[in-house]
């Protein structure tokens, strides 16, 4: 084998996460696996994942999952992959005369003649600019041109105007007589005549105030929908805390409506499709429930929880101190 194929080899069992190769080295080293898991800061399930290839998920994602298989190798000892180097940064002649022509260049840029003119030749190139623009400035001229005319002229219309009046001023006061055809509304009855609502506001009132009762109840009964309970459920705890119970990362494998509800009884509801993720940040305890709470993987202190029971619909999160 050349040198070239055992490098391919080597990356190509970091980027793929050999199982049989991390399982080999292991036990070539006389490791026990609960030895390597204390060692690495993983879990004992993140470990035997990445010996048997398993499909439960106790990675984040693929990046998080192959770093900790690079971990293992590096504390097993094997080498981490090479890099090869370009014919043409091998060379130190080469580079260094590349640097060179680099920082020609910068000086060669900062030492034009354009950054040292004199006044005079600035406002030689501002007329030179402005000949260039000559379109623009004709269309500039001519709308200078049109408001100052504009102005000049709304003067003698609006003095036009005052003198010849031609409607009645708005300010005018209504005659009593009139009062008569104006709608019901606006006629306002005197302090001493009773008052007796018309059938029809009476009935635009109760239009109104309806939806804005079943409004309220609406939003009643949706607050308490998601609330903290105070009846028994089973109690999770992580198997090896890594992180503190701040927060509760979920991820939903079908549509799900989940309640979480933390330690000071602040109630969130989620509202998550198929392969939707979340965070919620609050305090431990944990209160998780949901209908489908068997579609969703639940991941506490930086490691995922089961579920006990198939027929569990709701759980408590019990915080762990973190494993140093």
């Amino acid at each position: 084998m050349t040198t070239n194929q055992a490098i391919e080899t080597k990356r190509s069992v970091y980027d793929t996460c050999d199982p049989q190769y991390l399982r080999a080295l292991r036990e070539a080293a006389g490791m026990d696996l609960f030895v390597l898991a204390r060692i690495s800061c993983l879990s004992i399930a993140q470990v035997r994942q990445l010996e048997t290839d398993a499909s439960d998920g106790f990675f984040y994602s693929d990046a998080i999952k192959r770093q900790a298989y690079k971990r293992l190798l590096m504390i097993l000892g094997a080498e981490p992959p090479t890099v090869e180097l370009p014919e043409a940064l091998r060379d130190a002649a080469q580079v260094a005369d590349a640097h060179l022509a680099t920082l020609d260049q910068i000086v060669a840029m900062s030492e034009q003649p354009s950054l040292q003119r004199s006044s005079s030749d600035l406002v030689r190139a501002g007329f030179a600019k402005l000949n260039g623009h000559k379109q623009a400035l004709g269309a500039l001229l001519l709308l200078v041109i049109a408001v100052v005319l504009f102005l000049l002229n709304s003067p003698q219309n609006s003095g036009e105007a005052a003198a010849t009046p031609t409607t009645p001023s708005p300010v005018q006061p209504v005659p009593i007589s009139s009062a008569a055809e104006l709608p019901p509304a606006v006629v306002v009855p005197a302090a001493s005549t009773p008052v007796i609502p018309a059938s029809a506001p009476a009935v635009a009132a109760t239009a109104v105030v309806a939806p804005v009762v079943a409004a309220s109840a609406n939003m009643v009964t949706q607050a308490g929908a998601c609330a903290y309970s105070s009846e028994a459920m089973p109690q999770l705890t992580p198997f090896t805390a890594h992180k503190e119970g701040r927060y509760v990362y979920l991820v939903s494998n079908a549509n799900a409506e989940i309640c979480v509800v933390d330690g000071n009884k602040q109630a969130t509801v989620l509202q998550l499709k198929a392969g939707e993720n979340r965070s919620v940040y609050g305090v431990s305890p944990w209160q998780v429930s949901s209908a489908n709470l068997q579609k969703l993987q639940i991941y506490f202190q930086g490691g995922r929880v089961s579920l006990p029971d198939a027929a569990v619909n709701q759980v408590k999160l019990v915080e762990m101190p973190v494993a140093r």
